[in-house]
């Protein structure tokens, strides 16, 4: 992909460290481009981002020093992007609702 360029949605999960980088400055996150890119976060890893258990979520904005909204706000541009109606949905073994991946995060961290 061009350095210049923004990458194209439709392929994101075989972008670069660089075009995440890219894409978070379109999104208006670009204040996590340097960390996103010294923690090897491409394409693949934010397609994989939707399997994810709550401590690796927590563990990901911890590493990646993000705020909430700024992390719902990634999530909400990455439903964009792949074109789904939700993030992956699933049950919740504490309250047993089903939740979209970023509201079970939130519930589950205002319970704990």
């Amino acid at each position: 992909m061009s350095k210049e360029r923004p990458p194209e949605p439709l392929d994101f999960f075989i972008w670069t460290v660089e075009d995440v980088g890219l894409w978070l400055e379109e999104i208006n996150l670009g204040s996590y481009r340097q960390i996103f890119k010294d923690n090897g976060v491409n394409g693949e890893y934010l397609e994989g981002m939707s399997m994810f258990t709550t401590e690796q979520i927590l563990r990901f904005i911890r590493r990646c020093h993000m705020k909430w909204g700024d992390f719902i706000t990634l999530c909400k541009e990455l439903r964009r992007i792949k074109g789904s109606p939700s993030v992956s949905k699933h049950s919740c073994a504490e309250c047993r609702h089903t939740h979209t991946f970023h509201v079970h995060v939130l519930t589950c961290v205002i319970v704990s």
